[in-house]
């Protein structure tokens, strides 16, 4: 039972900081816009509401997409659009963080167990809720798919686990029902099975152990009945190249420590090194808890932690193999970072209840300090990759309505897809007006590869971030099209993301603005290049006396089974 005392009060407060701050940004910078794979979660509703056969919506609600089934998705999305009579992503992004704290309280339950106190607990919240995970945190789908698979696997283990206890006999079932739930979320699911049985084969519990794996069974069987190979042409990763897969799992468990805000020539051998120290962990801790024989309690405490650690684990390898063809950059990015998080967490957990006593009062408050120093970098690391990520929503739901005109105007794609207000709705009359403007803007624009840099130099000018689509946009206009596009903000060194201005005031000084003007997904033709300057509610449109020829590139887009 929590005692009121004021130390545990400062540490409840404290706790519930990164929750609130999350909250703020999430506030602030998630949208209602699809993106890629939200496209397929509306279809499938829609498909879903338009049928009144009620075998074709469980047909469509398991149906597979790619290698996954999301199950867990697309009941999300559905109960959304009962809720709202629309499909509001936000409700998903929301399902996702809604996954997260409940990572937090199965973790603080463990640390209960463990005997620790509240105070230990702290570094465990700002490690977890941290701004690098900003990718799957501001993406539908991706949101409650990630989090969620992660969340029911770490639930299935503690249900199962600590079903041993005699207090606690009916989480076997329970056990059982999420596994099935954790299968039909997301394809490494399927890890839950397997990861399972090893633990009550540890445990030694037979009866259980043959009841397990004839459930196991039947789900995984359901879930690969009908199942076909994803028809995505994708680059192949070359499995004899043990060198390079060796360096994909080093950075993909060791990615949480990101060093690329500094420089990104150690990104990788940072993460590569943490990594390494990762599986070392991982290899001690499992001989540990499979062969060394200690208080029955403690053990069962540690594997479930070591069972956390074998699904993130294979999870790793399984993203290693699905995506180092792209580069090992990849694998240190935003949207994989979760698993690397969770080990850092359990690292903590194990060591902070093998630490010795003496100590343990000076390590708490060390990791406090260092948590919130790392959760606090994680947003100023990330601020502008997710502010663009913000102002790429808002042009992509451009791009439908005006540049393409692809977006829906009738039916239940209409009703599933409602336009968000944009910064550019009051623009659309003066946007087809091409006008001499006086004031210029200076920017250099070149052509590189496949795609035009714009930078516009601001040489350390401060601007007003209050509003989440402030910053400058590029206007390209043909005679038939006119496309936005976002700019990526560079700060005035780093520096400027600790002054008072920005940190209280919103007001940044930035070194430039970048936008990058992409050959695909535009049609050929002569542009006329302008720019968007919004701040503080304002938005200005200056037209350059510029034109670009664009000649489209037809880019192969991967072959889909939704």
């Amino acid at each position: 039972m929590f005692k009121f005392t004021i130390k545990n009060t400062l540490s409840a407060i404290l706790i519930f900081i990164p929750v609130i701050l999350l909250g703020i940004v999430f506030q602030k910078y998630a949208v209602n816009i699809p993106h890629w794979d939200d496209f397929a979660i509306r279809n499938t509703l829609a498909k879903m509401l338009e049928t009144d056969v009620l075998s074709e919506k469980f047909k469509l609600l398991f149906s597979q997409h790619n290698e996954h089934r999301i199950l867990l998705t697309r009941i999300t999305a559905w109960f959304t659009y009962f809720l709202f009579g629309t499909l509001n992503l936000k409700v998903l992004m929301l399902g996702g963080i809604l996954s997260l704290l409940g990572i937090l309280v199965l973790f603080y339950d463990l640390s209960k167990k463990y005997n620790q106190s509240i105070q230990s607990f702290i570094p465990v919240v700002f490690i977890l809720l941290n701004f690098s995970l900003y990718e799957n945190i501001f993406w539908g789908m991706a949101s409650i798919q990630n989090f969620g698979v992660i969340f029911i696997t770490i639930l299935v283990f503690y249900l199962l686990t600590f079903s041993v206890e005699n207090k606690h006999k009916k989480y076997f079932q329970w056990s059982i029902l999420m596994c099935f739930i954790g299968v039909f979320t997301s394809s490494n699911g399927i890890i839950i099975p397997i990861v399972g049985a090893l633990v009550l084969l540890i445990q030694q519990r037979k009866k259980h152990l043959f009841i397990w794996i004839i459930a196991s069974i039947i789900i995984l069987i359901s879930f690969f009945y009908g199942f076909e190979k994803s028809p995505d042409n994708v680059l192949k990763t070359d499995l004899t190249n043990f060198k390079l897969l060796g360096k994909g799992l080093f950075v993909t468990l060791g990615s949480s420590i990101d060093a690329s805000f500094f420089s990104r020539n150690i990104q990788l051998d940072l993460s590569m090194a943490v990594g390494l120290f990762f599986i070392l962990f991982m290899i001690l801790f499992a001989y540990q808890v499979v062969f060394k024989k200690y208080d029955l309690n403690i053990r069962n405490n540690d594997l479930f932690l070591l069972a956390c650690l074998a699904f993130v684990g294979i999870t790793s390898v399984g993203i290693v193999v699905a995506r180092s063809s792209y580069g090992i950059e990849t694998l240190a990015t935003s949207k994989y970072k979760i698993y690397s998080t969770i080990t850092l967490i359990i690292f903590y957990l194990v060591a902070i209840n093998n630490i010795g006593e003496k100590i343990k009062s000076k390590f708490i408050q060390v990791a406090i300090f260092g948590a919130i120093v790392f959760n606090f970098y994680s947003f100023i690391a990330n601020y502008s990759s997710i502010k663009y990520l913000y102002q790429e929503r808002l042009t992509d739901q451009f791009k439908q309505q005006y540049s393409d005109k692809s977006y829906p105007k009738a039916g239940i794609m209409r009703i599933l897809q409602e336009p968000t207000k944009a910064f550019y709705d009051k623009l659309i009359d003066n946007l087809g007006v091409e006008k001499d403007t006086t004031n210029s803007i200076k920017y250099t624009i070149e052509e590189k590869n496949n795609a035009f840099e714009l930078v516009i130099p601001q040489n350390g000018l401060p601007i007003d971030l209050s509003k989440p689509e402030s910053g400058f946009y590029v206007i390209i206009k043909s005679k038939e099209r006119i496309y936005i596009y976002p700019s990526y903000l560079k700060a005035f060194g780093k520096k400027a993301y600790l002054e008072q201005t920005f940190l209280l005031n919103n007001q940044l000084k930035i070194d430039n603005f970048t936008a990058v003007i992409e050959k695909s997904y535009i049609e050929s033709g002569k542009y006329h290049i302008g720019l968007i300057k919004s701040e503080k509610g304002l938005n200005s449109i200056y037209w350059t006396n510029q034109n670009i020829d664009i000649q489209s590139i037809n880019k192969v887009h991967p072959k889909q089974n939704w």
